[in-house]
């Protein structure tokens, strides 16, 4: 599988990794990942390194998948931080896929970095809420 989920205990947060193409498949399998590592550790702070991902099935999966992980219970829901990928075509589908999320409550935000992606998860805190708004003139 092109990704890898692993806790990030220092920052109650849960971290995975995508690299290469990823079938509508392997999407829904990393999301369900995520999701369990959430539900098993009380983590509800994510953050999804997407450097080296290169694409997936298309935007209309992206946005199934996306409405799939906001429908979970607001329990289980956090904060959510995506590193931009190098790759246009796939940063296209992440940054559709943070924008849906957020259409549908859920506090995302794409970053050009790993470490800025972090100091937002840390000012965020645990629920998304209150929190400070990422800077908007930032370009990802």
């Amino acid at each position: 599988m092109p990704f890898e989920v692993k806790l990030l205990s220092e920052l109650s947060a849960i971290e995975i990794r995508l690299w290469d193409r990823l079938t509508a498949e392997e999407l829904r399998s990393a999301a369900s990942s995520v999701m369990e590592s959430a539900e098993r550790t009380g983590f509800r702070r994510a953050l999804a390194d997407c450097r080296d991902y290169l694409g997936g099935p298309g935007l209309g999966e992206v946005y199934f998948l996306t409405r799939d992980v906001t429908n979970r219970p607001a329990s289980v829901r956090g904060p959510e931080a995506f590193v931009a990928p190098t790759d246009d075509y796939a940063r296209a589908d992440v940054q559709f896929y943070v924008e849906a999320a957020r259409s549908l409550g859920t506090r995302a935000e794409l970053f050009p970095t790993r470490e800025e992606a972090i100091e937002w998860l840390i000012a965020t805190g645990h629920t998304g809420e209150p929190g400070p708004p990422a800077d908007s003139s930032r370009s990802a």
